[in-house]
Formats: structure tokens, C-alpha cells, sequence
């Protein structure tokens, strides 16, 4: 099946997103803005939540790179001289969900592609064609 691909337009909705880029290339809106995003989603994924829409239409989380992705973040902001005082609470069993949405990986070219529509403070200008 072919993936359905939307724009920075389509997401434009405020929906939780892991960019999945190197950390250094984002601004620190969006390397604060992922990290609280990290934190924020965490006793939705207790509640068992769907993660539908977070999936599909495209990937917009990676939960098998969660506490991999926080800790990057974590080191990209103390390397910023930013304060990191927020480990991430131990994660929920996310057997609940089908293996598909866990192991999905997040097109990382689709966030360089909306980071570059987005902000001209990230750098990610020279990433990709």
C-alpha cells in the first residue's frame, strides 16, 4: 500500500510530533517544544490512548525511539547551557498496541521538508535536496 504524504499545511494542527532530526539542527522552540511534547504525551499512553492519527497518515512518533530520542534531546539541551531537571517517567507497556504502530519510523525527510516551510531558525536548510 502507498503512503499518503501531506505537507506542513496538513499538519499544521498543534498534534504531537517527534521530528527525529538531529537535535542540533532544531531551533530551541522546537528542541524545547519536542522535549515538553515527550513528557506531555506519557500518561496518554498509560490511559492506552490510540495512537492512530499519530501513525496515519503519516509517522509523526517513533514509540520504539522514545526514551532514546528524549535523552538526545536532554544532551542537545544541557549542551545549549539550558537546564534539564526532567527525567522521562518510566514509560507504559505499549504492548497494547499492534507491532506496526510501535516499530513505525518517522520519514525524517518529511520533518526536514516541514521544518524548512516552518522556521528559518532551524538548520536544516542544507539537509537533503
Amino acid at each position: 500500500m502507498d503512503a499518503v504524504v501531506y505537507t506542513a499545511e496538513y499538519l499544521g494542527d498543534g498534534r504531537m510530533r517527534m521530528w527525529m532530526i538531529n537535535p542540533k539542527l532544531l531551533c530551541n522552540k522546537h528542541l524545547l517544544g519536542e522535549h515538553g511534547e515527550l513528557h506531555k504525551f506519557i500518561p496518554s499512553f498509560h490511559k492506552k490512548y490510540s495512537i492512530d492519527n499519530r501513525v496515519s497518515p503519516i509517522v509523526q512518533i517513533e514509540l520504539s525511539s522514545y526514551q532514546s530520542r528524549h535523552d538526545e534531546i536532554a544532551t542537545e539541551m544541557l549542551s545549549r547551557g539550558m537546564n534539564h531537571k526532567s527525567p522521562l517517567p518510566e514509560l507504559p507497556d505499549f504492548s497494547y498496541l499492534p507491532k506496526h504502530q510501535y516499530e513505525a519510523k518517522v520519514d525524517t525527510s518529511i520533518s526536514i521538508k516541514d521544518l524548512r516551510e516552518r522556521c528559518s531558525e532551524c538548520d536544516v536548510w542544507k539537509q537533503l535536496k
